[in-house]
């Protein structure tokens, strides 16, 4: 798996390019995001975003990307219906509008998603790990042949997690998400914000646990 990632401004979502034609999450400032992404990858090459959940920061600049790439879009089942919701979305704490279409493609949880193939011929996919808390529909992927994790806001670097206190936050779903990701061989961590973990990651997802464990009894 080939993976480069963009911060592309102080409150936007990292963006994860995958073999140089999946996105995952978008991030919001436009003006930074899509100068950003052209430097790794011609927009129109581009032929899926998928969103780890709903949240503004993640999606915001989703329907600008899919104009010139003309990319699918998808993201759970369960946050589906929040990303043209201008509260739930979140897009009015940053003083905007919720502008993402609905998206062609909703997971459920155990999907695997084609990437390509490795430098040996193996076939690589991203396997869709639904773990609610942070919302009831974020997910996580993971990709085994590299043993890298991609967690979205459910898990940060140095044993971070997600908040859990917004209108469609599942808290008490937290812990048992993340006990979820335990059960993984993580050796990367590639969060939704901050720096990622390369190297034993799953001391990083231990920490998670213990945290969400204090604050969410």
């Amino acid at each position: 798996m080939e993976m480069e990632m963009i911060m592309p401004a102080y409150y936007d979502s990292n963006i994860y390019v995958i073999n140089k034609k999946i996105i995952i999450d978008t991030g919001m400032t436009a003006d930074h995001v899509l100068p950003s992404l052209e430097k790794i990858v011609p927009l129109e090459n581009i032929e899926l975003i998928i969103l780890t959940h709903t949240h503004y920061d993640h999606s915001g600049c989703a329907g600008a990307i899919l104009e010139k790439s003309g990319a699918k879009l998808s993201i759970h089942e369960a946050d589906a219906p929040f990303l043209s919701d201008d509260n739930l979305s979140g897009a009015l704490n940053f003083g905007s509008r919720a502008a993402c279409p609905f998206p062609d493609i909703v997971y459920s949880g155990g999907e695997r998603i084609p990437i390509g193939r490795n430098s040996d011929g193996e076939d690589e996919y991203l396997e869709v790990i639904h773990t609610p808390g942070h919302t009831v529909g974020c997910i996580c992927l993971y990709e085994r042949n590299s043993k890298t994790l991609f967690s979205g806001d459910t898990v940060f670097s140095e044993g971070g997690i997600g908040r859990s206190d917004f209108k469609i936050s599942a808290p008490e779903k937290m812990t048992d998400s993340i006990d979820k990701l335990t059960k993984l061989d993580i050796e990367n961590l590639c969060p939704g914000h901050g720096r990622p973990t390369v190297g034993d990651a799953n001391a990083s997802i231990a920490l998670s646990k213990m945290m969400s464990e204090r604050l969410n009894p």
